[in-house]
Formats: structure tokens, C-alpha cells, sequence
């Protein structure tokens, strides 16, 4: 246990006591002044503020990363817009249900005549053609979302995949605002994501949208917002279940006997029961959250699903300039169908998630092209009064893995703290003030993806707003989050949870070695079994390594030290059991790197690493290619002999 020096503990009893003298001058002026209720409102809010912010140190003191620090902003650079003229105009678009030849094509080019083939998703790696109809006007979607379209003049000719949201009759007649259960708020629900970007990226890379989320449209961005896995699944599958992939069904393709991933129990199945339209759009097929390393869905997930449009336009990409599908940036189809999405079931309630990873994934900066097409999206979004009655998420799955920014400390601490913010509609704020005021004060305490699928949950059935039972791995947002919630509380492991402080250690310490080597015993185990085919992996350098040094207010917390809790006991005595690290190591052959937590049990002198605790932070590309089909958990960690 570490104890205070003398200092240390001259400057928490300042505190203490600065504290405490501030909110006996706010409490004795709200008392005796002839005040207002805004005044005493506002002054309580003061009190509770500084309450605030003192007790949420207690428990997990979230890192304060400078946006712009010059550690970061070498790695920032501008990328030039994606310019689509060279496509020349599209011949057809569709908005809402229909797909109309362009007024200004046929004054071009005379009579044009189209025709509009249905494309009919089988299932998540398939579709195939239905009828085909011609047309010289438009065409109505009815049997699909999906069209493939070719147009002919006398003299030229054009085709695209296009899509855009038939209304469904059997969904709009289920879909009603009255069939939904008392206990629900009655307000739409649209998550929009992006992969890999952070809290931080957000604000570097769409300012513009940024601000107008924040300042104008008045979202509330969580602040304490933290992961608890590896990757995108491990991001979203909790948040749209409430599970882990372990607590789930095994859906893995590698593996026979396999179930599809209809058998999670996602939250748009809630939405869909309570009354509501939904939909699921994600692009990038080829490496899609549910079918990249898992089975798919073998049927359609949500009333309307994109992959069916993104896998038929996929052999299109080439035909068309860098990211672009026609004469539109590619990211503006999936904001275009999400209006489509909306103008169509207008007057039914809608739960909608999309999700972007093209721009973000693999590049830190390219993201940035998309930051006034999204800003015109959010306008779009407040001009046309689609905000009165919808909760806007926009949010993303985790900070970013792979770019070299990931290889500094404020990187790997970002990678942890996504951007997630909540923007509610003015409705809710005034009919439903407590839950709103409690979701503001929990803006700083620590929350995670089980906390948002039980705050999506609470949407359609708001039943508590009280205090949180901390002792549960999920909590709604709607709740009171006491301040003491750690990482414990919340099921993150240590080698995720940001609120953590790290000792540097040095590289030339003899722990260090010790630490270097039952990382690479467990990586070569893991491969030996396939020794004929994989490198032996041996150390060429240590980057760094890092010991976990708890939050002292965390091991001294005991209890409340008053009856309003406004002061803290820190008087609890607590023994550590082990200790754990972090360390960062380049790997020969092949330069791979890689990130583990490495556990030091104290009584038995033993390091332990687990699997699930190591990450490769840079590409395999072809290292792997020996075993990628056949074996492709071994990806990350296979040096191929040929």
C-alpha cells in the first residue's frame, strides 16, 4: 500500500476543508437571501457540482488528454476532399420510395429508357436478381430497398446500384405510436457511428460537427465513457445485446455446428416488439462487425438492412473516382438512406443504428473529409423537425488501433475512450426531467457499452430513475450513478479500464525481462501446434513497460465520512494480492508488435499473461498468409516460414 508523504496529505485536508467552507457560504446564502427558485436552483447545482467533482476522483479519475498536444498533433494533416465530378451526373436517384430518371438527363440526352432490376438479398453473402421492370420516368421500390438500373439514349448510356427504403405494408400497419407499452418515452431512436474515433479525434477531425452537435443542438458528450474489449464486436455486441460474445451463442464461422447471429438478443428485437420500424446499416461488407469473423445473419435482421445494397455496389467501386458511388461521396449514401429511412415511416416510431467504418478504420485523418457533409446532415436533421421526437446517438465503437498515433501513450489511453454522445429532444428534457438531470450528472462518471444498451433499454421502458445498483454490470443512464463505480464495478479489466494510473518502468530493470519473456512463451505455445508452418517469435526490443499504480483514493476509500456524503473516509487499509503490468515489445521475425497486460502474483513470485490480454498493434498483412484461411485465429500471431 502507498502511503501519503507529508505534503500529500497537507494538500487533501486544504481541499477537504476549502471544500467544506464553500458549501457552508453557498448553503448560508441560499438560505438567508430573499432568492428565486432559478437562483436556489442554480446555487444547489453549484453545491452539487463541486460535490461532484470532488467525489469523482474517489473511484476512477479520468485521464484529461490535451486535444491539440503536440505528442498527438504530429501525426495530423489535412487530407483533400473526395471529388466525384469526374463521374459526371447520375441519371436516377432515389429518395424515399422512389427512383426517378433525372429531368436534367433527359433535357441532355432525349428519351431515356431504364431498367430497374430488384436485387433479393438470400442471405449475408448472397442476393440475387428479381423482376425487372422498364421504365422511362421512375420506378417504385416495392420488392427490394435494392435496385440495379440501366439506362440507354440514342447515344450513350449509364447503370448503378442504387438503393433507397420501400415502405413495407405489413411493417407499416405493425408499427404504430399506440402500440407501444406505457412505460416507454415515445421517442425515436437514431445511432449513428463511425469506427475508431475517439472522443479526441472527434474534436481534431469534424470540428464543424462537432460544434454543432455540442453548441447548437445541445448534445451531451460522455466523458467518462470507456471500453471494455478488442475491436468493433467487442464494442457493439454489448451494447446491442447487453452480452459479451462469450456469454452469447458461438457464432464463429472457423468453427462447425455454429449458430447464426439472429440468436443474440439484440435491442432493435425490443424496438421492434414495443412497436417500433427498425433498421441496421453497416457499410464495408467485406469486413462487417457480424460476418467478418462470424456467421452472419441467415435472416434479415431488422425491417431494413443495407449489406444487401453495399455487397451488390461492391464490384461497382472501380467503375467510379476514389470513394465515391457516382456523383456522391460514398459515406453520403448511408446518410442519405437514413433520411430516406425517416421521410418514409415519417409517422411511425423508428429505431435506427448505422454504422461508417470506410473513412475511419485504417486511416486516422481521412475521416476528416466527411465533417461538412456531416454537419449538413446534422442541420438537415434539427431543420427539418426530426429532432423533436428522436434521440440522436452519435458515437463510435473505439479509438484507433493500428495508425502510429496509437503507438504514443495519450494514443493508447484515447483507443479506450471513444467518442459517445446523446443529444435528446427538448419533449423529453421537460416530461421526463429527472431522468434527464440524473443522465447530465453521470456525463462524468465512468460508463460503458452495457450501460448504454441498458439506457436503450430504459427508452422503452423507463422503470427506474433512482440510484444505481453499482453492484450490477449494467446501469441505465437514467439512474443516479453513485461516484464510487470503479472499473470492478463495471466488469472492465485492467487492461482496458483508462481511469488507471501507470508507473513507467525502466526497460533495463530486471522485472522487465521476466515480463518480456512470459509474453513470448505464451504467444510461441499458442502457435506450437503449428510449428511447421509458424516462426518461433524471439524479443528484439522492449518499447516500454508500465505498472499499474491504483487510484490512491480508490485503495483508501472506506466509506462517507458525513451523513450527505460530501466528505470522504479514506481511512480503509488494503493489501495488494499482485501487481500488473503493461508492456509494449517488437517480435522478430516479422517486426510484429505487440501490447499485453502481464499479471505478477505476488505470494507465488509467478508472471501470468492471458490471450484475451494481448494485442497486436501493427498489420500482419502477408506475414499470415500460410494460415489465414485454415487457421485464422492465428492471425495476429503467426510469422509464416514460406
Amino acid at each position: 500500500m502507498r502511503i501519503f508523504s507529508t505534503m500529500k496529505m497537507k494538500k487533501l485536508l486544504l481541499l477537504v476543508l476549502f471544500s467544506i467552507f464553500l458549501i457552508i457560504i453557498l448553503f448560508t446564502v441560499t438560505r438567508n437571501s430573499p432568492i428565486n427558485d432559478v437562483d436556489r436552483k442554480f446555487r444547489l447545482e453549484k453545491i452539487d457540482e463541486l460535490i461532484h467533482s470532488q467525489a469523482s476522483s474517489l473511484a476512477c479519475k479520468q485521464p484529461r488528454l490535451p486535444v491539440f498536444s503536440s505528442e498527438i498533433m504530429k501525426f495530423i494533416h489535412e487530407e483533400p476532399p473526395i471529388v466525384c465530378s469526374s463521374a459526371g451526373k447520375d441519371w436516377v436517384k432515389c429518395e424515399g420510395s422512389e427512383c426517378k430518371i433525372e429531368e436534367h438527363i433527359k433535357e441532355k440526352f432525349g428519351r431515356v429508357t431504364c431498367t430497374f432490376t430488384d436485387i433479393i438479398r438470400v442471405n449475408d453473402f448472397e442476393s440475387t436478381n428479381g423482376e425487372t421492370t422498364e421504365s422511362d420516368s421512375y420506378y417504385k421500390l416495392e420488392a427490394s430497398d435494392v435496385v440495379r438500373v440501366l439506362c440507354k439514349s440514342s447515344n450513350s448510356q449509364w447503370s448503378s446500384t442504387l438503393t433507397g427504403i420501400r415502405l413495407d405494408q405489413s411493417v407499416w400497419t405493425r408499427a404504430n405510436w399506440n402500440n407501444l407499452p406505457p412505460t416507454a418515452t415515445k421517442f425515436n431512436v437514431l445511432m449513428f457511428g463511425f469506427d475508431s474515433i475517439s472522443r479526441n479525434s472527434f474534436i481534431r477531425k469534424l470540428p464543424k460537427s462537432y460544434d454543432y452537435l455540442t453548441k447548437i443542438l445541445h448534445g451531451d458528450v460522455l466523458q467518462g465513457y470507456n471500453i471494455i474489449g478488442d475491436g468493433t464486436p467487442q464494442a457493439l455486441i454489448p451494447i446491442l445485446t447487453g452480452k459479451t460474445e462469450l456469454e452469447l451463442p458461438d457464432t464463429r464461422k472457423r468453427f462447425s455446428n455454429t449458430k447464426f447471429v439472429n440468436s443474440y438478443p439484440f435491442i432493435w428485437n425490443d424496438y421492434k416488439d414495443a412497436g417500433y420500424v427498425t433498421a441496421f446499416f453497416e457499410d464495408v461488407p467485406e469486413l462487417g462487425t457480424f460476418t467478418y469473423r462470424l456467421n452472419g445473419f441467415n435472416e434479415t435482421p431488422t425491417d431494413h438492412y443495407m449489406r444487401p445494397y453495399y455487397l451488390a455496389s461492391l464490384g461497382e467501386r472501380r467503375k467510379w473516382p476514389k470513394l465515391c458511388a457516382g456523383e456522391i461521396p460514398r459515406h453520403q449514401v448511408m446518410l442519405n438512406q437514413i433520411k430516406n429511412f425517416f421521410t418514409v415511416y415519417k409517422q411511425k416510431p423508428k429505431f435506427l443504428f448505422g454504422f461508417h467504418g470506410e473513412l475511419s478504420h485504417d486511416d486516422y485523418n481521412l475521416v476528416g473529409v466527411a465533417d461538412d457533409d456531416l454537419y449538413q446532415f446534422l442541420q438537415y436533421l434539427n431543420h427539418s423537425g426530426i429532432l423533436e421526437d428522436t434521440i440522436l446517438i452519435i458515437m463510435a465503437d473505439h479509438g484507433h488501433r493500428f495508425a502510429e498515433i496509437r503507438n504514443t501513450l495519450q494514443g493508447k489511453q484515447e483507443e479506450r475512450l471513444p467518442f459517445f454522445s446523446f443529444t435528446f429532444p427538448r419533449n423529453f428534457k421537460d416530461h421526463f426531467k429527472q431522468a434527464y438531470e440524473n443522465f447530465r450528472k453521470n456525463i462524468d462518471k465512468l460508463s460503458t457499452p452495457f450501460d448504454v444498451h441498458a439506457t436503450l433499454k430504459s427508452i422503452v421502458n423507463l422503470n427506474d430513475i433512482g440510484v444505481a445498483d453499482i453492484s450490477n454490470r449494467a446501469v441505465s443512464l437514467f439512474t443516479k450513478i453513485p461516484s464510487e463505480r470503479s472499473c470492478a464495478h463495471a466488469y472492465i479489466e485492467p487492461h482496458w479500464c483508462a481511469c488507471l494510473d501507470w508507473e513507467k518502468i525502466s526497460v533495463s530493470a530486471p522485472v522487465t525481462q521476466r515480463i518480456a519473456n512470459v509474453l513470448i512463451s505464451t504467444l510461441n505455445n499458442y502457435t506450437e501446434s503449428h510449428r511447421h508452418l509458424c516462426e518461433v517469435l524471439s524479443l528484439s526490443k522492449v518499447e516500454w513497460v508500465m505498472k499499474m499504480a491504483p487510484n490512491e483514493n480508490l485503495v483508501k476509500f472506506n466509506k462517507n465520512a458525513d451523513l450527505d456524503g460530501f466528505v470522504a473516509d479514506l481511512s480503509a487499509k488494503m493489501t495488494l494480492k499482485s501487481d500488473l503490468y503493461q508492456i509494449k515489445v517488437i517480435l522478430v521475425p516479422g517486426n510484429s508488435i505487440f501490447e499485453a497486460s502481464v499479471s505478477y502474483f505476488i505470494e507465488q513470485d509467478e508472471f501470468s499473461v492471458k490471450m484475451s490480454d494481448i494485442s497486436r498493434i501493427n498489420m500482419y498483412g502477408k506475414q499470415a498468409r500460410c494460415i489465414e484461411n485454415d487457421y485464422p485465429h492465428l492471425r495476429k500471431y503467426c510469422y509464416c516460414k514460406d
